[in-house]
């Protein structure tokens, strides 16, 4: 081996963002979670930028016409993608990128398609530029995902939806989409008029025995509809460098982009950039060459553990990036229970819910790492599973319509709300919505009790208002918080009414970054259980986002039926 990914490097001295959200990181508890590597950077690169601080000035920099001619080699070698100089711009990151196309392309109301389970900031981004997020799930097809074309052409005909979030490979699920899958995807796109921003970031991470197209290469109308965002940080471990290369064929939609990121105060990136992509384009391929054999290695390592001591648990395909996708449903855990194991067992992966509802118990493993890392927490992970499963199961329970409801003692037909903590506005209303309609439950013979997680419940309401400090029973029956503040919300026609496509708003909503950090269940969701004399449950509505209310008056004739 002639490159360094055997060493652990100890990253707890450096601000690694990584590092900093796993309690215990350390080098034999090594996160392996956020997508950077645990590896030293390739020495040319450091080289390169050691000899740019002895001899530049570093002041406001352009892109140099080396770091062009690198960029387009790079892309001409390992993509076989003819890229001009004119079709590139640089912003500091995909992130950026996307939100800058997603300006470009769309009006405030529209709504952007993307393909989930997928990286959670495609959400973040659209709903913090004004925008809709709309999902075409994946097809999860006997343990590998592919694209539901009909519902594409479904969503792509919508003529609010203007423009498609795509991601090859795809993160999370690891897929590398096939020449003939990327030519229907843009075929259904260009007929429809929606734009696709396509993050190519982990393009270079190609698994042996499989091949990356662009998309741009599908045909001549595909190269006019796309922007395909690259970068060499994810390629070469350069997240904090932040240089990305974004290509835009299109000339009117290129000049539009190259407007707004002026406007967005987006002139220079710094000046170290330019020259560590020049050099890991232009001297470090046989780095990439060599790392794709490593983290092809430990794919086979936990594909290999995972069938001899787990073969319930579904390893999915490692045909692109570096992160591994699992299944771990059939264990038996829900997602909280199974995220709360692993981190007792120091065990630093993410969790598949930050990638939306569909990644619920699922995890992620970063694997761009030494082997002996992953073994480590191999070996950590089948104890800790071990340890869970000699213990008495903890009983929980999502509740459907058939089930029994113990939690009831009178013979009444009643509605339980699960609700949000008293102080919650949205409770408040809730509250109100029950109490002004509580004569129609009562005329239909129908009793409420409303439940809230805290130790304090208002009495001045008719009907019966349940206390439970703990929110044991909303973890005995699966009354889940959001998966993140963007969950909370994305979707949600109460915050969309309430903000619209106003950005000062949506910061002041506290999506991202609520008011106060140590409220109580800050993220919980609602849930309606409907349940008859004789305690089955004949009514169930999960609410998916925190204003997500069903209609009390059909609640009402469904019990009274």
């Amino acid at each position: 081996m002639k490159h360094d990914f055997k060493s652990i490097p100890d990253r707890s001295s450096f601000g690694s963002a990584k590092w900093e959200i796993a309690k215990n990181a350390s080098t034999e508890f090594v996160p392996l979670s956020v997508a950077d590597m645990e590896f030293p950077t390739a020495k040319p690169i450091v080289e390169d930028i050691k000899k740019l601080a002895d001899e530049a000035i570093l002041g406001y920099t352009n892109p140099t016409q080396e770091y062009y001619d690198a960029v387009i080699s790079w892309m001409k070698r390992r993509h076989d993608f003819d890229v001009k100089k004119e079709w590139l711009i640089q912003t500091p990151g995909i992130i950026n990128a996307l939100s800058l196309l997603i300006e470009t392309v769309t009006a405030p109301g529209d709504g952007v398609i993307v393909m989930s389970p997928v990286y959670y900031p495609f959400d973040m981004t659209i709903i913090a530029t004004g925008r809709r997020s709309i999902s075409c799930p994946l097809i999860d097809n006997g343990g590998r995902y592919e694209i539901d074309y009909a519902l594409l052409e479904e969503k792509t005909k919508e003529h609010k939806n203007t423009a498609l979030l795509f991601c090859n490979p795809h993160n999370p699920v690891g897929r590398v989409w096939t020449e003939d899958e990327l030519r229907k995807t843009a075929e259904i796109c260009c007929k429809n008029n929606v734009f696709i921003i396509d993050d190519e970031i982990h393009n270079d991470l190609i698994m042996p025995g499989y091949n990356h197209t662009v998309m741009a290469n599908i045909s001549e109308e595909a190269k006019e509809c796309i922007a395909v965002c690259t970068a060499p940080s994810k390629t070469f471990n350069l997240a904090g460098v932040q240089c990305s290369n974004i290509i835009i064929p299109n000339d009117e939609i290129r000049a539009k982009a190259a407007v707004r990121n002026k406007m967005n105060m987006q002139m220079h990136l710094n000046v170290f950039a330019y020259t560590i992509c020049t050099a890991a384009y232009n001297k470090c391929e046989d780095w990439l060459d060599e790392l794709i054999g490593v983290i092809a290695e430990n794919a086979r390592c936990v594909e290999a553990f995972m069938a001899e001591n787990f073969p319930e648990i579904k390893v999915y395909p490692l045909e692109g990036t570096y992160l591994q996708w699992l299944d771990m449903r059939a264990l038996g855990m829900t997602h909280v229970e199974l995220r709360e194991m692993l981190e007792n067992a120091n065990i630093y992966l993410d969790n598949g819910e930050m990638f939306g509802a569909l990644g619920r118990g699922f995890q992620r493993i970063n694997l761009a790492c030494a082997k002996s890392t992953v073994e480590k927490m191999l070996e950590r992970f089948k104890k800790a599973v071990e340890e869970v499963k000699s213990k008495e199961k903890t009983y929980h329970k999502h509740l459907e319509i058939g089930d029994i409801f113990d939690e009831i003692n009178e013979n009444k037909t009643t509605l339980v709300v699960f609700a949000r903590a008293p102080e919650c506005s949205l409770t408040k209303k809730m509250l109100e919505s029950i109490n002004d309609k509580y004569a129609d439950f009562a005329s239909a013979g129908i009793d409420v009790k409303f439940i809230v997680p805290s130790a304090e419940a208002n009495r001045d309401y008719p009907f019966e208002i349940v206390a439970d400090p703990e929110a044991e029973l909303y973890k005995k029956y699966n009354v889940f918080e959001a998966d993140s503040a963007v969950y909370a919300v994305a979707g949600d026609k109460m915050f969309e009414e309430a903000v619209g496509s106003d950005s000062d708003k949506i910061a002041e909503s506290g999506v991202f970054a609520p008011a106060d950090e140590n409220a109580f269940r800050p993220l919980q969701l609602f849930a309606f259980v409907g349940v008859d004399k004789n305690k089955k449950i004949v009514y169930s509505y999960y609410s998916k986002t925190i204003g997500d209310f069903p209609d009390l008056s059909e609640i009402i004739d469904t019990l009274k039926s």
